[in-house]
């Protein structure tokens, strides 16, 4: 299949491609099948269920911050039938990991303000 087939075929499993992705087909038509094959083997994968990963993706796409992409995803998620209330707990979740991390990124800072109290 070219790019073009490829992106419809995307559009009817998914309901929607992504603008970023719409423009790379422009400029590099080969990489689209590439990127399709690559969602199909991390889909196809046995041990999470595809309703896991889409909220996964929705999350860390979240916690990147990128918003177009939060969009894309949820938009997928919900054309896959995830309901509000899942995106929204996983959206709480990516929220949690992100501001626990901020104490492990302090933690050489914290160690010295211990040391210097003893």
């Amino acid at each position: 299949m070219n790019a073009d087939e490829i992106l419809r075929n995307m559009e009817k499993n998914s309901g929607e491609v992504c603008n970023p992705l719409i423009l790379t087909s422009k400029i590099m038509p080969e990489w689209i099948s590439r990127q399709a094959d690559e969602g199909k083997f991390v889909m196809s994968m046995p041990e999470v269920p595809p309703k896991y990963k889409q909220l996964i993706m929705i999350s860390v796409a979240a916690a990147l911050q990128n918003k177009q992409c939060t969009e894309y995803f949820i938009k997928v998620g919900k054309h896959m039938g995830l309901k509000d209330k899942e995106i929204g707990e996983a959206i709480l979740t990516a929220r949690f990991a992100m501001a626990s991390t901020i104490f492990s990124s302090a933690e050489d800072g914290f160690k010295s303000m211990v040391e210097e109290s003893k």
